[in-house]
């Protein structure tokens, strides 16, 4: 983590900007004080949960998966519908 004084932010806001996104986290200062912090964006949801081990990635696309057969889902979900009923 850096320091950073508001002068310099000022004149070098796309330097601090880029090392914010590279994933260093800037500490902004005025006259020596704390005053906030510059981080990179949290990763997406998804991107989160697969990296933290929550969650694995597809094995197929969605473009590989074959499309149902004409009235194969209709079927599905009334025998699903049946047996939801009392």
């Amino acid at each position: 983590m850096s320091d950073i004084g508001i002068r310099a932010l000022k004149q070098n806001a796309s330097a601090v900007v880029a090392a914010a996104a590279k994933g260093e986290t800037v500490t902004i200062t005025d006259r020596g004080r704390p005053v906030a912090q510059l981080s990179p964006m949290p990763l997406r949801r998804l991107d989160h949960l697969t990296a933290s081990g929550q969650l694995r990635a597809p094995r197929r696309s969605i473009e590989e998966l074959s499309a149902p057969k004409p009235g194969e889902l209709t079927s599905a979900l009334r025998r699903g519908r049946d047996n939801e009923r009392f």
